[in-house]
């Protein structure tokens, strides 16, 4: 006999040793298969075990049913019935003897005589476990000691439930209702894990849920203490022949370290189950050297291919698309289409046979499964404009459905315009009531729709798509009318939205600067062609401030301060001139306190000129306390108001002396952030604002010597630009956030 060959037959006798007598010979026939010279030897190894019997012992063990009988106690506990057993022990259903409260517990007891050192270590490992495990999902440890006799016990909750697959079957849960019965296990799998506890032994009998659909995780009895200092595998992985063969990861069945990765796979085959009705590779044995060469030389099969396929399992039972869909209370044609594409690669991420390749914890996995359920992409697969779009489309179907038929209006409109333009004079009124018919689409297009959807999380490849079509209708009507001068407002505004989205530094924006350049330039172009030629328009100057300020910021953001700064300088000098008109208005007023805050903020920072600086951004903030208190509901002057503060701090906090105002200055501004995202709790503007104002309050307490409460900060910030990045990872922005966020906890 080869040695790799007895060290399978040695795996199979240990685990049938673990196994109560009367199922051992079932558990051999299933594992050897037609095996019948490994069938033979275990049989005669399993002989020889019970002939020599346990003689270390002073007197011989009693048999294992009749460990304890019905109305025996167990410290305070009274048996009522045996339940289970196992290789460690016996398990009792059991009620107080002294009836302080009447309450029916599970009570595991070591077997007499089980003196192995091992095996000890084993059952002590899992009442120690579980007494520091306190979780709503999660079986309790309640009481432990010691037998009159001498052996160990512990009182766990006792869970009167349905192993988690059974549960979902019998209740014919569908899809959704399993995932997120699945996501509650998961959750007390993870907080094992961030409890340095990898269970090792996940599997339906070890999920119950209760008829009230609560579910508990049970059976630590293999778990393992994770120790991150631990590099041998015998230490990592003490016990794996008390695994589940079917549910062990690849590392399990080698005998190799066992991480939090090894339960993540076996997760991964336990949603396979809830989700298919299949396991996720047709095994010939039960055997472990089997399993792995299945598992080492085939892949998972698709959870989307495999419905459709008949089997029977080894009980006997026949398992077809028909009785799949139904447990799952759906049609079987839909069955296989809602696997296909998310789940599919979820569930084939979660069985990768490579640790290192599979998703990095149990939460990576939920969080997954979580996106596929909020229709958000799901980070497993491949990212895509494509995808990212179809995912986007599916979360918003009634805001897209708008643009959609807005575009197609539009489209319809252009064509008709252009067709009406050609026909005769006659016709030439019904024509232009056409031509601004199509306008005013357009108009809606490029402002009502857009902004409809642009604080939508993941909403940015769709702006960008809306807003290149506005364009284009812009310039076909431009050309129709290029003496049409609100037509040419109009347009230099579409050519403005678009660079917002392609690289705007205070917007979503997919991270394209050159081509936001571009077309800032081409709507400052028409802006100053319009309040340069013709009687004076103060609408076609006040149209110039926004021009002049996305100019400014794009080339900061670039690293071109003295470009910057002339467009500020250009950008001052405007607003100052609109707001000494006698017509000036409140608008005009506003763009003047924006005007003092760009200019002195960037003032301050580039030419040293900290004083003065200072000095405009003060003024800008008096201007905007008046024009909050004449209108404290307009959430636009809130939200300018809060930035100028942090502006404000900023220069103030360069120099030791200024920082206590700047911290009154930060808080300030953070509390009116917050303000405004109650208000509207999805709104992606706000959401980075209070995170930015997070950490820029860290940033500030960094830099008085508080270095542990600023971290509490950073993470705080990173956790929610990551969480802005994951919905929406198209936007560069974002992503430029998160790595922010991660430099500053990085530093020493």
């Amino acid at each position: 006999m080869t040695p790799e060959r007895w060290r399978g037959i040695k795996d199979i006798f240990d685990a049938a040793l673990d196994l109560p007598p009367t199922e051992r010979e079932a558990f051999l026939a299933t594992t050897c298969n037609d095996d019948t010279e490994a069938l033979a030897e275990l049989r005669s190894l399993l002989a020889a075990n019970d002939e020599a019997g346990d003689f270390i012992d002073v007197a011989p063990a009693p048999p294992a049913d009749k460990e304890y009988s019905t109305g025996f106690s167990i410290g305070p506990w009274r048996i009522v019935q045996v339940i289970g057993e196992g290789g460690m022990g016996m398990v009792y259903q059991a009620v107080r003897v002294d009836d302080l409260y009447r309450k029916l517990v599970a009570v595991k007891v070591a077997r007499r005589g089980f003196n192995d050192g091992h095996a000890m270590r084993r059952f002590e490992t899992e009442r120690h476990i579980l007494a520091h495990l306190e979780h709503p999902n999660i079986a309790r440890l309640l009481d432990g000691g010691t037998t009159e006799a001498g052996q160990p016990f512990f009182v766990m909750d006792f869970i009167a439930g349905t192993p988690i697959d059974e549960y979902c079957d019998a209740h014919q849960l569908d899809l959704r209702a399993r995932l997120r019965l699945f996501l509650t296990a998961c959750s007390a799998v993870q907080y094992a894990h961030q409890n340095f506890v990898v269970h090792r032994d996940i599997k339906p009998g070890n999920i119950l849920v209760t008829e009230d659909g609560s579910l508990r995780l049970l059976d630590f009895g293999i778990a393992k203490l994770l120790d991150p200092d631990a590099d041998s595998p015998a230490d990592a992985t003490t016990g794996v022949q008390m695994m589940t063969p079917e549910y062990a990861s690849p590392e399990q069945l080698l005998n190799e370290k066992i991480t939090a990765a090894s339960d993540t796979y076996s997760l991964g085959v336990l949603l396979y189950i809830l989700l298919t009705g299949h396991k996720p590779f047709l095994f010939k044995s039960r055997m472990p050297r089997e399993i792995w060469d299945t598992i080492r030389n085939s892949e998972p099969r698709r959870p989307s291919d495999v419905v459709a396929l008949p089997e029977r399992t080894a009980t006997g039972r026949d398992i077809t698309l028909a009785s799949v869909a139904a447990a799952r209370a759906i049609r079987p044609a839909r069955l296989a289409r809602q696997l296909l594409g998310d789940l599919d690669t979820i569930l084939l991420m979660a069985l990768r046979r490579e640790p290192e390749r599979r998703y990095a914890s149990v939460e990576q996995l939920a969080s997954d499964l979580e996106r596929y359920l909020s229709g958000n992409p799901v980070l497993a697969r491949e990212d895509t404009l494509a995808y990212r779009t179809h995912k986007f489309l599916g979360r918003h179907k009634g805001a897209v459905a708008a643009a959609a038929l807005a575009v197609l209006a539009l489209a319809g409109g252009i064509v008709t315009t252009s067709w009406q333009a050609r026909i005769a004079t006659r016709e030439r009124e019904r024509a232009e009531r056409r031509f601004n018919d199509v306008r005013r689409v357009a108009n809606s297009l490029l402002f009502d729709v857009h902004d409809a959807i642009r604080n939508l999380p993941g909403s940015t490849p769709a702006r960008q798509l809306i807003l290149t079509r506005a364009l284009e209708f812009f310039d076909n009507l431009s050309r129709d009318a290029s003496d049409d001068r609100q037509l040419q407002r109009e347009l230099a505004s579409a050519y403005e939205r678009v660079g917002d989205v392609q690289g705007q530094a205070r917007d979503a924006n997919p991270g394209d600067p050159k081509a936001a350049l571009a077309s800032y330039r081409k709507a400052l172009a028409i802006r100053e062609k319009l309040a340069n030629t013709g009687l004076p328009d103060a609408d076609a100057k006040r149209d110039l401030v926004p021009s002049y300020g996305k100019l400014s910021d794009l080339l900061w953001d670039k690293g071109d301060s003295a470009g910057s700064m002339e467009y500020s300088r250009r950008l001052l000098a405007t607003a100052e001139d609109l707001a000494a008109d006698p017509a000036a208005n409140a608008a005009d007023r506003l763009r003047l306190a924006t005007s003092y805050l760009d200019y002195g903020y960037k003032l301050g920072m580039v030419m040293g000129a900290g004083p003065r600086g200072i000095e405009t951004c003060r003024k800008a903030l008096g201007m905007y306390e008046q024009l909050v208190h004449a209108n404290p509901a307009d959430r636009r002057l809130l939200r300018v108001q809060s930035i100028a503060m942090d502006r404000t701090a900023e220069l103030l906090e360069k120099d030791i002396p200024g920082r206590i105002e700047a911290l009154r200055l930060r808080q300030a501004a953070l509390e009116l952030k917050r303000t405004l995202l109650s208000l509207e709790p999805e709104n992606t503007d706000y959401r980075r604002l209070v995170a930015w104002g997070i950490f820029d309050l860290a940033a500030l307490i960094d830099k008085t010597g508080d270095r542990a409460q600023a971290k509490d900060g950073y993470r705080a910030a990173l956790q929610s630009f990551r969480t802005l990045a994951a919905q929406d990872p198209a936007n560069a922005q974002f992503r430029k956030d998160v790595a922010t966020a991660e430099a500053a906890l990085k530093r020493p």
